[in-house]
């Protein structure tokens, strides 16, 4: 007999919040980038980078799959403004919410460029690190 793939299907749950921001370090582009925080706000403040200097890039249909790959699917997405809530409510489905939230501290947390850090605090890595396959 013959069985089927289970599959699950995945409950909405959770708050996720998206800041978009400029950063004219470049990070290997040689010329500004923009830089979308996607932010799972209901898991200590987990977190997806999009860097690229097509500011159409960070917050497209390919990042919002990254995105809920990572965090699952959000019930609720908090914005800053609402340029950014237009370009997100473009990528995502219907039945998740975008809420504008001009003042919460977790995403202004989140605006404070790079030019705030010495470089030699960034730890950022272009590809994930090998894993052995034992």
């Amino acid at each position: 007999m013959r069985r089927s793939k289970q599959r699950k299907n995945r409950m909405q749950s959770g708050e996720w919040g998206v800041v978009e921001t400029q950063s004219p370090l470049g990070f290997g582009h040689g010329r500004p980038v923009w830089v979308a925080y996607w932010i799972d706000l209901a898991a200590d403040d987990r977190l997806t980078m999009e860097i690229d200097p097509d500011r159409s890039a960070t917050i497209s249909p390919v990042a919002w799959g990254r995105a809920r790959r990572a965090f699952g699917l959000p019930a609720r997405i908090l914005v800053l403004d609402e340029e950014t809530a237009a370009r997100v409510r473009q990528v995502v489905p219907r039945r998740v919410k975008v809420a504008l939230a001009p003042g919460d501290p977790r995403l202004t947390r989140m605006t404070t460029s790079f030019d705030d850090l010495p470089l030699d605090d960034l730890d950022i890595l272009p590809f994930p690190a090998p894993r052995a396959r034992c």
